[in-house]
């Protein structure tokens, strides 16, 4: 029971120390973004076409429209090809360690706690929790790591320096797991568009809403009626009273709408008054607001699919 428990807890511990590497990723992601379909043979054939020759009629012209049709990566396709690249090259060479006290917070004694472990250790990755007692070592091949291992766990058997350390290989040895880190970065980054898209569209709603034919009047007398707002608003399509609100509660307001956002703002650069009350007009956002929510709303909806 002892032993499964323990078990449990390496693999968080290792799942976090594998997540530290896809975060570290994460400062490459102009890398990430950019195109893969660019090759040095594009760089000769612009220098063909500039050596003077005159001669249009080698082909490469058709060899230009032929790079101009291939298609780009996407980003996701990118990011895929980036992570099984650097996990397949670390596969087989690194072991997950996990020690019974926390590891020193100085480099140097962090690195020569970790190599005491084996002789053929050459590399230790330390993880970005700054109290963490545990790491990823790495070796030169994967005949060294699995001496390590081996011998590792002899010296755990019957070395008490060795007692309470745990180690195994780590889940990136595993192509099931790195596919993982692949789909959690892809979600990462599509989470990541789908913000950058709601807020673009959230500052283009805000501008508009400045342009909106509806405006709000507060400072109404309550004696104030319909007739004689339309008196000020003649050409008003629509006029609706209510009652103040909080401080406001001994004046009423009015809703009205304008043929047009022009007729709006020529309305708002003017002074109204009512039975000797000034009138404060402002744009009727309430609406704008109800669209924002809903435009929020299908964003959220269609990132989820």
């Amino acid at each position: 029971m002892l032993k499964k428990s323990e078990q449990n807890v390496s693999d968080e511990d290792e799942s976090v120390a594998d997540d530290s590497n896809v975060s570290d990723d994460e400062s490459n992601e102009m890398d990430l973004g950019a195109s893969a379909t660019e090759s040095d043979e594009d760089e000769d054939d612009d220098d063909d076409d500039d050596d003077g020759s005159g001669d249009s009629l080698d082909g490469s012209e058709f060899s230009s429209d032929k790079e101009d049709t291939t298609p780009t990566k996407s980003k996701a396709k990118i990011i895929e090809e980036q992570i099984h690249s650097k996990y397949g090259q670390l596969k087989g060479t690194r072991l997950f360690v996990r020690f019974p006290q926390k590891l020193p917070l100085d480099e140097q004694e962090f690195n020569k706690k970790v190599k005491a472990l084996h002789p053929l250790v050459s590399k230790a990755s330390k993880p970005r929790q700054k109290h963490a007692r545990f790491c990823l070592v790495e070796f030169k091949s994967q005949e060294e790591r699995d001496k390590a291992l081996q011998d590792i766990k002899a010296s755990i058997e019957s070395d008490a320096a060795f007692k309470g350390l745990y180690v195994s290989l780590p889940k990136t040895d595993s192509d099931e797991f790195v596919q993982e880190l692949v789909a959690r970065k892809q979600q990462s980054i599509q989470k990541r568009k789908t913000k950058a898209l709601t807020k673009r569209a959230t500052k283009q709603v805000a501008r508009k809403s400045k342009f909106t034919s509806s405006v709000v009047i507060t400072n109404l007398p309550k004696t104030a009626s319909v007739a004689q707002v339309r008196q000020i608003f003649e050409n008003a399509v629509d006029i609706q009273l209510k009652p103040g609100k909080g401080k406001f509660r001994e004046y009423n307001a009015a809703t009205i709408t304008l043929p047009s956002t022009f007729e709006a703002r020529s309305a708002l650069k003017r002074d109204f008054n009512i039975a000797g009350s000034k009138l404060h007009l402002r744009y009727n956002t309430q609406q704008n607001y109800q669209k924002l929510r809903r435009l929020k709303k299908n964003l959220k909806r269609k990132a989820g699919k």
